[in-house]
C-alpha cells in the first residue's frame, strides 16, 4: 500500500481566517488492491484530527481546521483499528498571504537577491510553495525583491508564516495589465487569485507607475484602468479583495513633470474607497538607493521593505 498526498503540499501557506484558523484541503489516494473498511486519519503535531472516508477508487478528501503556526501532518491508512501505512508532511501553515504585483521593482529586477532568513516566509510558484528567497517565482527578472526582507519583518512580529506570490512584470504600464487583454499580464493574476480560493489572501501589494509616468498616462486613466483591475480580481477570487497600491511614479528626472498625473490617479484609487494607501518609494533617488538608477539597490530594497512593513502594520494595527 502507498499512499499518495496531492493537498497539502510542503511549505503551502493557508491565509487565516478571522478565528485565528484556516481550513486546510486534503485529497489524494492510496495504492492498494483493496481499499474496504480502509479510512485515512490525519493528525496534526497540534492536536487536531480528521478521520477521512477513502472512495471505490481509493481517493480521499477533507479539510482540517488548524490554528495559526507550522504543523506536521500524519497520514495513517487504518484497518480494523490498526495503523497499515502512513505518510508525513512536514511543514504547512497558517498565516498571511501577500500577492504582489505591479512592474520591475515588484519583481525580480533590483539588486542583489535577498534571502529569508527566519524559515518563515514561503514563495507560490508554479511547481508549488518554497522558500522564499529571490528570484521570486513567476515574478520576470532574475535579481533581488524586497519581499524576502518584508516576510521576515512580518513573521517575527506575528509570530506565523508568511506566503508570497509575485506576478510583477517589468516595464509594464496600466494599459498592459486590463483584464480584457486575452492572455494579457492579468491572467498571471487572475490565474493566482483562483488558486487560492476558498481561504484567500490577506492583500495585493500593487507597485507600479514608473512606465505610465513614460508614457504620460492620465489620473483619471489611470485610476479607472486600476479600477478595471480590482473590479476583476474579486471576481476572480469570489470575495472582496483588500488592495495597496503605492505611489510611484519615478522614471528619472526627464519625465518628472509626469509624475503628478499618477501619483493623483493613485491617490485617487483610495480617494474612492477601491484601494488603501501603499508606501511611497519616489523619494528614494541617487545612487544610494538605485543601482542603475530605476531599480533599488540594497540600501533601496532594505527600505522599501520597510516602508511596506510600517504601512501594513499601520494599517491592520500589528
Amino acid at each position: 500500500m502507498e499512499i499518495q498526498i496531492i493537498q497539502p503540499t510542503p511549505k503551502k501557506v493557508v491565509q487565516t481566517d478571522t478565528n485565528n484558523q484556516a481550513g486546510v484541503d486534503l485529497y489524494g489516494y492510496i495504492k492498494h488492491r483493496k481499499v474496504e473498511g480502509v479510512k485515512i486519519e490525519v493528525m496534526s503535531d497540534s492536536g487536531c484530527h480528521q478521520t477521512l472516508e477513502i472512495g471505490k477508487d481509493g481517493s480521499f478528501s477533507g479539510v482540517i481546521f488548524l490554528p495559526i503556526g507550522w504543523h506536521k501532518l500524519t497520514f495513517k491508512a487504518i484497518q480494523e483499528g490498526i495503523t497499515i501505512k502512513q505518510s508525513q508532511i512536514d511543514q504547512v501553515g497558517v498565516g498571511e498571504i501577500f500577492v504582489t504585483a505591479g512592474q520591475s521593482n515588484s519583481a525580480n529586477h533590483g539588486y542583489p537577491c535577498q534571502e529569508t532568513t527566519s524559515g518563515n516566509v514561503m514563495a507560490l510558484g508554479l511547481e508549488g510553495w518554497q522558500v522564499a528567497n529571490d528570484p521570486q517565482p513567476i515574478a520576470t527578472g532574475e535579481g533581488g525583491t524586497p519581499w524576502p526582507l518584508l516576510g521576515d519583518q512580518l513573521g517575527q512580529k506575528l509570530s506565523r508564516p508568511i506566503g508570497f506570490v509575485s506576478v510583477g512584470w517589468g516595464g509594464t504600464a496600466t494599459h498592459q495589465w486590463q483584464p480584457s487583454i486575452k492572455d494579457g499580464l492579468y491572467s498571471r493574476l487572475g490565474a493566482v487569485l483562483k488558486q487560492l480560493r476558498p481561504n484567500g489572501l490577506k492583500a495585493i501589494l500593487w507597485h507600479q507607475g514608473e512606465s505610465d509616468t513614460m508614457l504620460g498616462t492620465s489620473s483619471d486613466d489611470y485610476a479607472n484602468r486600476m479600477k478595471k483591475v480590482i473590479r476583476q480580481s474579486e471576481i476572480d477570487i469570489g470575495q472582496s479583495v483588500l488592495w495597496f497600491i503605492a505611489e510611484v511614479s519615478y522614471i528619472g528626472p526627464d519625465y518628472q513633470n509626469r509624475q503628478a498625473e499618477i501619483i493623483n490617479g493613485q491617490r485617487e484609487l483610495v480617494r474612492r474607497g477601491l484601494a488603501a494607501s501603499g508606501p511611497t518609494t519616489d523619494e528614494l533617488v541617487g545612487e544610494q538607493f538605485r543601482y542603475d538608477g530605476i531599480h533599488f539597490g540594497k540600501v533601496g530594497l532594505e527600505i522599501h521593505a520597510q516602508k511596506w512593513n510600517t504601512c501594513l502594520s499601520h494599517y491592520f494595527g500589528w
